[in-house]
């Protein structure tokens, strides 16, 4: 089972059939980012500010519950927030990826306390606690299935952002799951990839479609300059990162791009949501060419 199995795992009795049309939502701290699918094509997406300097999730997930039971009055009248009010109104498979700053990660030693339950957990509890302290006690808390005696990667979310979640999406949800299981799971091809949120700024390596290693940082509005300067620094600390010549970068910060271009390392490929460009909030385009 995938580490978004687990976390999704209570809403596989309310899955609808599959649909080509689907959609999907970013949920993030100053952002809700809903696009509309046909097939693998992105038929429309808007981007809702969200109103909240200290970044809890609270208001977006008030601001997901408001898009899915009053599309029209959430959207702007135009043909993406059209192709997205159809596919809410149809209720079409939804998929919800949660922001990096609510998902703690850590890579996980392998234990024979991973091969059964009630261990694992409190496994789980006690790596995650040695990490971020005390909060990791009201998260909900799953892993990924890697190899036996492989390290494997564990993901702690608030219990209560997932709960509110569930009740927000209901029998319209199919998947609730951490921005990194969204991106390890997009075949850029690439063995390595970081994803760029307002904030934070994330790096991973992949073996047969699973997170083999990660680092996260804070990270300020210059992210190109600063994402060759922390993958030298993680570089130091895994020398095996000097066999890759290629990572996907996912920009996630809807903001406009600045000047700088990426090192030849980096490869900014297209978001789940669309092209970073179209992630940027109308008004803050309107700014720019103001």
């Amino acid at each position: 089972m995938s580490l978004t199995e687990r976390i999704t795992a209570t809403l596989r009795p309310q899955l609808p059939l599959l649909m080509r049309r689907s959609v999907r939502i970013y949920l993030a701290p100053q952002q809700v980012v809903a696009a509309a699918v046909e097939g693998d094509r992105i038929a429309g997406v808007a981007v809702l500010p969200v109103a909240n300097p200290a970044g809890h999730w609270e208001a977006p997930a008030a601001m997901l519950r408001a898009l899915l039971e009053r599309p029209a009055d959430m959207l702007e009248a135009n043909d993406a927030a059209n192709a997205i009010m159809t596919a809410i109104t149809d209720q079409a498979p939804l998929s919800v990826t949660l922001s990096g700053r609510w998902c703690q990660f850590v890579m996980v030693p392998w234990s024979d306390a991973l091969l059964a339950e009630p261990a694992a957990t409190r496994f789980l509890q006690m790596q995650l606690s040695a990490v971020y302290g005390d909060a990791a006690r009201g998260w909900n808390i799953a892993n990924d299935d890697a190899p036996y005696g492989q390290p494997r990667a564990a993901c702690g979310i608030d219990a209560e952002l997932l709960q509110a979640l569930r009740m927000a999406v209901g029998k319209q949800g199919t998947i609730i799951e951490p921005v990194m299981g969204t991106a390890s799971r997009m075949q850029t091809g690439m063995p390595a990839f970081a994803i760029v949120e307002q904030g934070k700024l994330t790096m991973a390596t992949v073996t047969n479609g699973r997170i083999a290693a990660l680092c996260s940082q804070p990270c300020g509005p210059a992210w190109q300059v600063e994402l060759e300067r922390a993958w030298q620094r993680w570089a130091l600390r895994m020398p095996e990162l000097d066999g890759i010549t290629t990572a996907a970068v996912i920009d996630l910060t809807c903001q406009p791009s600045p000047q700088p271009a990426l090192p030849p390392l980096f490869k900014l490929v297209d978001t789940p949501f669309g092209p970073a460009a179209a992630l940027v909030p109308a008004s803050m385009q309107e700014a720019l060419c103001a």
